[in-house]
């Protein structure tokens, strides 16, 4: 039996890289976006807003109906890029909602079902933007709560067998490395947990 991988924010440009690395090595492949389609290579796609705590929790208990999930990757994403005076309190909200909130709603719909099997991944897409010029500090803030958030749910989640890792990419991403090392972590590591990777091109 194949093992599946659930990939939210499976439009984007990580989400398709690492769609068609993990289709190629053999993965049965389920995506989500908000969009209502995708192009990526899925063999399921769910239109989904991560935000949506019900409809993640509804989603995640309908795909275990089918398969387990063996590895979850978040890589919804939202991106402000303008200054933290001319950010709005709406803006922010949304901001956190998706990064932050989207990935609380990912870990509680499947994290559950992975203990219960005493088998699964998590990874969280977290972007670097220290080396990136312009206007981030909104980005990079709201990007960073994951940091706290993996380590320490990855300490509670790591005797079940369920290791939680965040994947710390330098903008802009290189799509062949994040890919690569999601799929390590995905299929390979039996070991790391709670934990920030970071992924720093020697170019940077």
């Amino acid at each position: 039996m194949s093992k599946t991988i659930f990939i939210a924010g499976c439009d984007g440009k990580t989400g398709r890289a690492v769609s068609e690395l993990f289709a190629s090595s053999g993965w049965n492949v389920i995506g989500a976006d908000i969009k209502n389609s995708t192009d990526a290579k899925v063999d399921q796609f769910i239109s989904l807003d991560v935000t949506d705590a019900e409809a993640v929790a509804k989603a995640a208990d309908e795909i275990d109906q089918q398969t387990p999930v063996t590895a979850v990757l978040n890589a919804a994403g939202y991106e402000i890029a303008k200054g933290f005076e001319e950010t709005s309190d709406e803006e922010w909200s949304q901001l956190l909602d998706t990064i932050l909130g989207g990935s609380g709603n990912l870990c509680k719909a499947f994290a559950p079902k992975m203990a219960a099997r005493k088998d699964g991944k998590i990874i969280l897409i977290s972007s670097d933007y220290s080396k990136e010029g312009g206007d981030h500090v909104i980005d990079a803030t709201a990007a960073n709560t994951l940091h706290g958030f993996g380590k320490s749910f990855g300490v509670e989640m790591a005797p079940e067998n369920v290791l939680v890792n965040v994947l710390f990419v330098n903008t802009p991403f290189d799509l062949e490395k994040v890919a690569e090392t999601v799929l390590f972590l995905a299929d390979k590591d039996t070991y790391t947990s709670a934990q920030v990777v970071s992924i720093t091109g020697m170019d940077q």
